[in-house]
């Protein structure tokens, strides 16, 4: 359903994505503003959850403004997280954190977001990003959100469909609180596989 950086939004999270420490305490991208509509607050009670789950997860990714189709992964075990977008692999272990790139399994310290924003998605796109998209959603909402049930790669997940100008913006999250859908008028995020296995291999810079 549903490369070019003009969305102020995006501006926004990719700024602080690249300035914010990856461990410590939970960051924000926003002021948490008061949600009031229970169907979105349950969402946001979910995503929560995210940083204690320990998982594999796989996405489909398609920017529908210029039809750029990727592949992402993300696997997280006790505070140590792997998130590969495309070539790019984000590295979060005890003590540090890391940017490489599968191609020439070469790495930089730090997480730097600017290497996928061709994806319009920063390295939390699967927890704290679109959590914070629905936090800003919630605000600019034009009618109630409905909340329902839905099944994404064999996972019964928790959705909320949020009526906003232009359209209407759907979330889905596991009960760990991991993305399982996002799809707005920009982007569709798609959870293509999920299991409560941890695939070590995603944490070195020679696989995939």
């Amino acid at each position: 359903m549903h490369m070019r950086i003009r969305n102020p939004l995006l501006c926004a999270v990719l700024a602080f994505a690249i300035s914010a420490c990856a461990l410590g305490p939970r960051p924000t991208l926003v002021a948490d503003i008061p949600v009031n509509d229970a169907g979105i607050v349950a969402i946001l009670d979910r995503f929560a959850n995210a940083d204690n789950a320990e998982f594999t997860a796989t996405y489909r990714i398609t920017v529908n403004y210029g039809n750029l189709e990727t592949t992402a992964s993300v696997a997280q075990q006790q505070g140590e997280r792997s998130v590969t977008i495309g070539e790019i692999r984000y590295l979060v272990e005890t003590g540090s954190t890391r940017t490489c790139e599968l191609a020439n399994s070469t790495c930089v310290n730090g997480l730097d977001d600017t290497k996928v924003s061709d994806v319009q998605i920063t390295h939390q796109f699967w927890s704290r990003a679109t959590e914070q998209r629905l936090r800003i959603d919630a605000g600019r909402n034009i009618g109630p959100a409905e909340q329902y049930v839905a099944v994404f790669a064999n996972t019964t997940v928790d959705c909320v469909s949020v009526p906003v100008v232009g359209g209407t913006k759907v979330y889905c999250v596991t009960a760990d609180g991991v993305l399982a859908h996002y799809a707005g008028p920009d982007l569709l995020i798609e959870l293509t596989s999920y299991t409560d296995d941890v695939d070590r291999e995603l944490f070195s810079i020679g696989g995939t």
